[in-house]
């Protein structure tokens, strides 16, 4: 890396690179699982938004939902929800929930790409949207939806050993899910999934550039 590149710059130029890239087979249908089974509910859409501040020092956006919300309740999660009619598209639903959510103005979003869409145990196929958020963009979380709002560094939520797997049950199955935590923040199920796709787009893209002839780290 160049050394008078700021984190920040360098963070954004690696996940750019990583998100350009075509999905592969292996990606095309990540979720959670029990063994080789899957869920049986039919799908509901969503979008979700990977809120990544170009802090000096890039954090995510995280919420934990209200214990008054139907689904999910008081579980932390990536700012989004449901696709409505009157959405354009999914990234539209994300963007749109976001605002709604966190108070984040969509004009200070600059979307650099979708991850692959996750599929649920309780029925939900969500399209994750990864945003760089303008640092000087302001944030009001909604005092209805969202119990608190807060940040985990993202260099710290794309590191390999701070994820581990867990076994969830749900209607007397066990299905496998990712988890990490962050001080006494206990990040799960399709969250903490999700971010571990990212973690593993950009591992795939970097150590394939890297084993090209010729290549050269940077």
């Amino acid at each position: 890396m160049n050394p008078y590149t700021r984190p920040a710059d360098a963070w954004r130029q690696r996940l750019q690179a990583a998100l350009a890239e075509p999905l592969t087979r292996r990606e095309a249908a990540p979720g959670e699982t029990r063994g080789s089974g899957h869920h049986d509910h039919a799908a509901r859409r969503a979008g979700v938004l990977i809120a990544i501040v170009g802090a000096p020092e890039p954090y995510i956006y995280f919420t934990q939902r209200s214990n008054a919300l139907r689904h999910h309740p008081g579980q932390i999660s990536f700012p989004g929800g449901s696709v409505e009619t009157f959405d354009d598209s999914v990234q539209a639903a994300a963007l749109r929930e976001a605002h709604e959510e966190i108070g984040l103005d969509p004009a200070f979003v600059e979307v650099l790409g979708e991850l692959p869409e996750y599929r649920t145990v309780t029925g939900f196929v969500i399209s994750p949207f990864v945003g760089w958020v303008d640092p000087a963009a302001t944030v009001a979380p909604d005092a209805v939806e969202v119990e608190r709002l807060f940040g985990v560094p993202l260099a710290y939520a794309l590191d390999h050993q701070h994820f581990r797997s867990e076994p969830m049950e749900r209607g007397g199955r066990t299905y496998q899910v990712y988890s990490i935590d962050y001080d006494a923040n206990h990040i799960w199920g399709a969250t903490a999934g999700i971010l571990y796709g990212l973690l593993q787009r950009l591992g795939h893209v970097e150590q394939r550039d890297i084993a090209r002839p010729g290549c050269i780290s940077r």
